[in-house]
């Protein structure tokens, strides 16, 4: 079996076994010498756990960098991007500049939100001055929109309150921790329906940091028509895309999903919208991914779950590709080797973001231009209404 991948995995899913399989790579158990483990989150947390204190062999991958949890908690994602913020308002950095009512010209793409227990007064305050407004609740450990609600009077979480009259806020040891974000009421609306984005983005390496983003993207709908309306707070099938909760639908087709592919939803936009409108757009999202990822330097947890026929597929040439990013021509892995793979073997994957690439163009040290305009590889100061924009990020 020498120089044969051997790989482990504790996730039974097809889409991840038969990628293996078709490599001819050898299954082995955890127990034994292994070279790729696609890991559950829960076993990364176990296996690097600070009481094990495992370290990975220069042969060895896994599918997640072990602090994933940094961005795929609610909670630590909003304070790390936070952090990021202010790191880059201490260092001088354009990117960090504000207007005139001290707010994030570039870098203000998270609602107001707050850590409940621990920011209830601060929510209080801000709430009091717009009290008419929805904020929406979130659990920080839970998925598939297990546990949100949303609120527009202090009175609905008053059951986490045991002093109103103060509105101090004592969090009991059965409480779990929250995030409570400014609901956006107005969302962009297909068919009168909310959607979301399942964008997945692979990170090969964070020193530096090297990004690709997946083509085949896919939007998720709600079964039932938007409204902002008091009376429809309750009623998650309006609010929330997550499948676990659509699929319990009267409305919900178990065909497609309520899904559109991500060009799908391009070429919807670019006829109702406009090109140059659809380009700033997606422009400004890769933007945030990348802004994300520099501020935790960790990856994400996708679901390996099909829902759908299409899905399925998806997935299987989602994994595919990743493959063969991460284990070039199916080489047993060698931590020594981090070049960027030739565009042949990308296959749905495109580069977003290389830092060496970047650090070599001079990009990181320039202004970077409005969100979606175009822009040359190494950037350039243009002027609008008499003062410096950004330039590119790339």
């Amino acid at each position: 079996m020498a120089g044969r991948v051997k790989w482990v995995t504790d996730i039974e899913k097809s889409v991840l076994i038969n990628n293996f399989e078709k490599r001819g790579w050898v299954q082995v158990s955890e127990n034994e010498d292994w070279n790729f483990y696609w890991m559950s989150v829960q076993t990364i947390r176990n296996v690097f756990s600070v009481e094990t204190g495992y370290r990975l062999a220069d042969d060895q991958i896994v599918n997640h960098f072990p602090n994933h949890y940094e961005l795929t908690r609610k909670d630590l994602m909003v304070k790390n991007i936070k952090r990021y913020r202010k790191e880059l308002e201490k260092e001088g950095s354009p990117l960090a500049e504000k207007d005139d009512n001290g707010k994030y010209l570039y870098l203000d793409f998270v609602p107001v939100t707050y850590m409940l227990p621990a920011d209830y007064s601060l929510f209080v305050e801000e709430f009091r001055k717009s009290p008419s407004s929805t904020w929406i609740m979130k659990p920080c450990g839970k998925a598939q929109g297990r546990g949100i609600f949303l609120i527009n009077k202090l009175s609905q979480i008053k059951k986490w309150s045991r002093d109103s009259k103060t509105s101090s806020f004592v969090s009991q040891s059965t409480k779990e921790a929250y995030v409570i974000s400014l609901y956006i009421n107005n969302p962009l609306l297909i068919g009168g329906r909310k959607f979301d984005l399942r964008l997945y983005v692979l990170v090969s390496t964070y020193r530096p940091l090297r990004c690709y983003m997946y083509k085949l993207g896919f939007c998720r709908f709600c079964t039932v028509r938007y409204t902002p309306s008091t009376s429809e707070l309750d009623n998650m099938f309006v609010h929330l895309t997550n499948v676990a909760i659509q699929k319990h639908g009267e409305d919900y087709n178990h065909i497609h999903g309520g899904k559109w592919t991500v060009s799908n939803l391009r070429l919807y936009l670019e006829s109702t919208r406009g090109r140059e409108v659809t380009s700033k757009l997606f422009d400004e999202i890769h933007w945030i991914i990348v802004q994300s990822l520099k501020a935790v330097a960790v990856n994400a947890s996708p679901s390996l779950t099909s829902s759908t026929a299409n899905d399925r597929i998806l997935k299987y040439n989602l994994i595919n590709d990743t493959l063969n990013i991460a284990v070039p021509n199916g080489e047993v892995p060698d931590c020594k080797w981090n070049k960027s793979p030739p565009r042949e073997v990308l296959g749905n994957y495109e580069i977003l973001y290389d830092e060496e690439l970047a650090q070599g163009d001079g990009a990181e040290r320039e202004l970077r231009s409005r969100p979606g305009q175009p822009v040359g590889p190494k950037g350039s100061r243009s002027r609008e209404s008499g003062r410096a924009v950004l330039t590119t990020w790339k």
